[in-house]
């Protein structure tokens, strides 16, 4: 049986047309062991175990020419998952967790996507791709075995991902970044709703496949 973080990933790549550049994914993840072996001390750890679930991260670094990546999901966020399987449906106790696990998986999936094409990505695409992506995902498991979530489920999940949040980043240029992100996401998810369904696949294929500048083309083009 495939994982949650498979099943996750399949999903990602059928709906953007996604090159599969990452073959058994679970390879690239580490838990809070696994990170503090990396860093090689155990305040790194307990630093990110106080912030839960916001202290998952895509770790990246170059060396050789070449691009090595992977993913530190808290145990505790892995913990919550294994209780509160999405499968079984999304709610206020795994909404969270899930949406995490989901966003540092389209993070891996875009950056070796983009490395293999030897085109570049911003930090503002990456996070912008990866707000999409979260609604994406979490709709279809919210929806179950219908083809698309109804009005009040679509309203609650949209106020999880972009409504509720607060960005704690130390940096201020990375808060606005993030909310620069979450606004121009929600606005493409906005008008993507009321695209016709069979214009839906191939929008979001263009979506995936433009850069910054493009995907925010995109985005006032759907608007006008």
């Amino acid at each position: 049986m495939s994982s949650l973080l498979e099943r996750v990933q399949r999903l990602l790549e059928r709906t953007y047309g996604m090159e599969a550049v990452v073959e058994d994914v679970g390879r690239f993840v580490v838990g809070d062991i696994g990170y503090e072996r990396l860093y090689g001390r155990t305040d790194a750890v307990a630093r990110v175990r106080s912030l839960g679930n916001r202290g998952a991260k895509t770790l990246i670094r170059e060396a050789d020419g070449a691009v090595r990546l992977c993913i530190y999901y808290p145990d505790t966020l892995i913990r919550c998952l294994e209780r509160h399987p999405p499968d079984r449906g999304v709610g206020e106790a795994n909404i969270d967790a899930f949406a995490t696990l989901t966003e540092e998986l389209d993070h891996l999936l875009c950056i070796a996507e983009r490395a293999i094409q030897a085109r570049p990505l911003s930090l503002f695409e990456l996070e912008l791709h990866a707000n999409v992506s979260k609604y994406l995902v979490l709709a279809r498991f919210l929806a179950g075995r219908s083809p698309r979530i109804e009005a009040r489920g679509r309203a609650w999940l949209l106020y999880h991902l972009f409504d509720k949040g607060v960005y704690c980043d130390e940096d201020p240029r990375a808060r606005d970044r993030y909310r620069d992100a979450a606004r121009w996401a929600r606005r493409f998810l906005e008008r993507f709703g009321s695209l016709p369904p069979a214009d839906r696949i191939g929008t979001l294929r263009r979506f995936h496949r433009a850069g910054a500048s493009g995907k925010v083309r995109l985005i006032r083009e759907l608007a006008a």
